[in-house]
């Protein structure tokens, strides 16, 4: 497959170039490519490995208590009794099951910008995964990389089923949508991160002399926007030329051309 259209050759009878038909597409394309390589770039920068990311060290045992809790965290039908009998003195509370999921019943959707409803027992299900992360890194026996990615994992198919659930197929759209946007804002955190114990990092505040992630971030969707619609008055210039070539082309040839064209 080509990766861009093949223009076709001018009429010999038009000084002006007329416009393929599939040109507009092409343009299109060009400016979803453009916008994509700006966001790709800026999120790169954004949420490049941090200074105190965790590297690469020896692999050291895992708690297995933890293991056991955070693998019935993303379980179908989780069992409660699982969770460690100090974990609710270290984080502050006991997890509970509802809906058929074990979550931290203090927990939200932390997000800049507002999430569906639908996605709030997923959230506080995420939570409870990280929480026990961090309970196991406190006890110096860490879990692997392989548990923060499952439990990014189930948050992100946990709010997909859940936008499942809308009736009307606009509205169910709109939320598939922000179930992708969440759960790759989640994946380039924890990639930020290196899979480790999670850390609070502040999106909005400076912690250095650069700018912060969310500025970077908004930079690139102002690029992303203004590369796409770039291509906008691009699209509608050659169309109106392309139009008037034509009828030149009309008006000089006469009525049997006309037919022809």
């Amino acid at each position: 497959m080509r990766a861009f259209p093949i223009s076709r050759r001018n009429s010999p009878r038009s000084a002006s170039p007329v416009l393929p038909s599939h040109d507009s597409a092409g343009l299109r394309r060009y400016g979803a490519l453009a916008a994509a390589a700006a966001v790709v770039c800026t999120v790169g920068v954004a949420f490049a490995p941090a200074a105190g990311a965790a590297a690469d060290l020896p692999r050291r045992p895992e708690s297995s208590s933890a293991r056991a809790s955070l693998l019935e965290s993303i379980a179908a039908r989780p069992n409660s009794t699982a969770i460690p009998d100090d974990f609710a003195a270290a984080a502050g509370y006991r997890p509970v099951v509802e809906a058929g999921m074990l979550l931290n019943p203090e927990g939200d959707c932390s997000s800049p910008v507002p999430l569906p409803a639908e996605f709030d027992l997923a959230c506080k299900s995420h939570d409870l995964g990280y929480d026990l992360l961090r309970y196991a890194a406190a006890h110096g026996q860490p879990l692997g990389p392989w548990a923060r990615r499952s439990v990014d994992a189930a948050l992100e198919q946990r709010m997909h089923t859940a936008c499942a659930a809308r009736e009307d197929a606009l509205s169910r759209t709109r939320c598939q949508v922000m179930a992708t946007i969440a759960a790759t804002a989640v994946d380039l955190n924890s990639i930020r991160q290196n899979y480790g114990s999670p850390v609070y990092e502040p999106f909005f505040e400076h912690t250095g002399t650069g700018p912060t992630p969310a500025a970077l971030v908004a930079a690139g969707a102002g690029i992303a926007g203004l590369a796409f619609a770039a291509t906008i008055p691009v699209r509608r210039t050659r169309s109106r030329r392309g139009t008037a070539a034509r009828e030149r082309d009309v008006a000089i040839a006469g009525p049997a051309s006309a037919v022809a064209l």
